[in-house]
């Protein structure tokens, strides 16, 4: 399959051989337009054929310059005007290309037919017009060396009438003077075939020419090692570049660190230590919660007090026992049918189940009496505790109804009964387990552990951040314990619930210290303060009434009382002094201790002039 290659007007041989270089193709076509400055070199042509030669790839240049193909044929290269109907076909011709060679082939046949003197006569006029060619096209910076189309024309008229004038003059051998712009192909030639310009570059004339780019060709490295030279090449001027570069900011940066030096380094660090005197106050303080500002006088300040209960339940195992002889027990509902009069019963009156099972009122009842609605009586009721008439489970029942024996052989018996809603329990005989007061006391210990603590989280996560808690100003205690069997009730297990509640009284440590300087107000003046940093508080002999929300304790505050240092004013006297002369400006200041004095870079000896470059801090220590 034929390559066709476009070639730009700007591209060289350079670029026209590496393509070629490419290409895996054996034919190739390079098309190439008329102001290419390619088609003006015939050096630059003949290197193309010979590189085509050895890599035995068929090469077909087509262009519309015929000038052009005029040259490319006198170097052995093929050349069309336009690309053939069939790239495929290198020998198919389009009618141009046929008017062409036509044309080229009757001139060749004239030229035959020339006797020796008219053909030199027509060499002569040959080289004329390349000289005029070459003249014309050098002063035009070889931007189109086409000749004159009347200078074609009469040239091509002359060979063809056999009209061309000979002279007797002897033909010397002249040699046709290279264009700037073959001078400038050849030195770039030079460039890429000898990357390492150790070829001596030089104008030659043309058929010398011919034989140095032959010889060239013949010595040129491998393809892989102009690639590899080419790198090497351009890494070498990426190095130099790179060691300009670097030389370049290597100096800024000393200049700039030079001036830096001069300039801006040089400062004194000074480290202060002020006067200082420690001072203590104790004094008892109230906190109550039903004043809301501090009484300096009475050492009186305000209290928060915080509620809240919280309970907690829990099921223990019962691990008492004891001998068990008990009846039954339950509630029945006795019914009056019988009129509207009420109906008296005594403690122990009988009723006797379906079952036969006898069970006695725990104490006497009063029925009321039925309600007549509309002549029908409609029954009343009332509900009360009967206990079994024998000890043991048998009389543990269910649900079930009731008669009055005692009423038997009457008509109240029918209208008096009773029935129970739920089962009867507790008869038992032998020996069982019960709710021991041993039990009852552990799982009441047990819940309160847990309960404890958790009620004085609580109060803590309540409390506002800024408020004083102490140890002492916490109560919890249980409000109330209930039990799901009582104790020496008979029970496999137990439900215990506890509930507690929680009180807090706290107050604002800054009224502790509003107090502490009524106490030291005195003693400061306008070159004295308070490092608040060191106040400390200790508390004791702490007692709190939670019932009336009061708080008093003993407040025992320490502090330093530091004197005022003149930072701004003692920059303008120690500006320019070296370190003798600081320390005696500092020993004649009475509110100073300590100092440390520290010069930075180590040449420096007295104090930078301008006064932002002396940096005073004030310590503690």
């Amino acid at each position: 399959m034929a390559k066709i290659i476009n070639l730009k007007s700007s591209e060289d041989i350079t670029s026209a051989v590496e393509q070629l270089w490419e290409t895996s193709s054996s034919e190739v076509y390079f098309v190439i337009p008329k102001s290419s400055t390619l088609l003006k070199n015939a050096v630059a042509l003949k290197l193309l054929k010979r590189e085509a030669d050895r890599l035995e790839k068929a090469i077909v240049l087509i262009t519309k310059d015929e000038v052009g193909r005029e040259m490319a044929k006198r170097v052995g290269l093929a050349a069309r005007v336009a690309l053939p109907k069939k790239v495929e076909d290198f020998g198919e011709q389009t009618e141009e290309d046929e008017a062409i060679a036509t044309k080229e082939a009757e001139k060749e046949d004239v030229l035959k037919e020339m006797s020796p003197k008219k053909y030199e006569s027509f060499i002569e006029e040959e080289v004329k017009l390349k000289r005029e060619l070459n003249i014309h096209s050098h002063s035009r910076g070889m931007s189109d060396i086409r000749p004159k189309p009347a200078m074609e024309k009469k040239r091509d008229e002359q060979i063809l009438t056999q009209k061309i004038e000979v002279t007797d003059e002897t033909d010397q051998e002249r040699e046709i003077p290279v264009s700037y712009q073959e001078h400038q192909e050849y030195d770039e030639l030079n460039n890429f075939l000898t990357p390492d310009n150790e070829a001596e570059k030089f104008v030659i004339p043309t058929s010398e020419k011919e034989e140095a780019i032959a010889d060239f060709v013949e010595k040129r490295p491998p393809r892989e090692e102009i690639e590899i030279r080419k790198k090497e090449k351009i890494k070498d001027r990426s190095s130099f570049f790179s060691f300009r570069f670097l030389s370049f900011f290597v100096g800024g940066a000393v200049l700039v660190a030079a001036a830096v030096l001069y300039f801006v380094l040089p400062k004194a660090d000074i480290v202060l230590v002020p006067k200082s005197q420690a001072l203590e106050n104790e004094f008892l303080v109230s906190a109550s919660k039903s004043i809301t500002k501090v009484d300096v006088s009475s050492a009186k300040i305000p209290a928060q007090l915080i509620k809240l209960d919280e309970k907690e339940s829990k099921d223990f195992p019962a691990t008492g026992q004891r001998q068990l002889n008990d009846k039954a027990t339950g509630t029945i509902t006795i019914y009056n049918e019988y009129s509207s009069a009420p109906q008296s019963l005594v403690a122990q009156t009988r009723f006797v189940s379906d079952s036969g099972k006898v069970f006695r009122l725990t104490k006497s009842a009063v029925v009321p009496g039925a309600i007549i609605d509309n002549g029908k009586i409609v029954a009343s009721s009332i509900d009360a505790q009967v206990v079994a008439d024998q000890v043991g489970p048998d009389y543990n029942i269910g649900p079930t109804n009731f008669k009055i024996p005692g009423f038997q052989g009457s008509p109240k018996y029918d209208s008096f009964y009773a029935s129970s809603k739920t089962a009867m329990s507790g008869g038992a005989v032998g020996l069982a387990k019960v709710v021991s007061q041993d039990d009852y006391d552990k799982a009441k210990v047990d819940i309160w552990q847990s309960l404890q603590p958790k009620i004085e989280q609580e109060l803590k996560a309540q409390a506002p951040a800024n408020l004083k808690i102490l140890d002492q100003a916490i109560e919890e205690e249980i409000a109330s314990i209930e039990s799901s069997v009582p104790v020496g009730s008979q029970a496999d297990n137990f439900t215990l619930t506890v509930k507690g509640s929680g009180t807090l009284l706290l107050f604002d440590e800054n009224d502790i210290m509003s107090l502490a300087a009524d106490k030291i107000k005195n003693d400061l003046g306008s070159d004295k303060q308070v490092d608040e940093k060191s106040n400390q508080i200790s508390y004791s002999e702490t007692s709190a009434d939670f019932t009336n929300g009061l708080l008093s304790f003993r407040a025992q505050v320490t502090q330093k009382m530091v004197w005022n240092v003149d930072i701004d004013g003692l920059k303008q006297l120690i500006a320019g002094k070296n370190e003798t002369q600081i320390r005696q400006v500092f020993a004649e200041r009475t509110e100073i201790d300590k100092a440390r004095i520290l010069f930075w870079p180590f040449w420096v000896k007295t104090v930078p002039e301008n006064l932002d470059k002396i940096d005073i801090k004030i310590s503690s220590e």
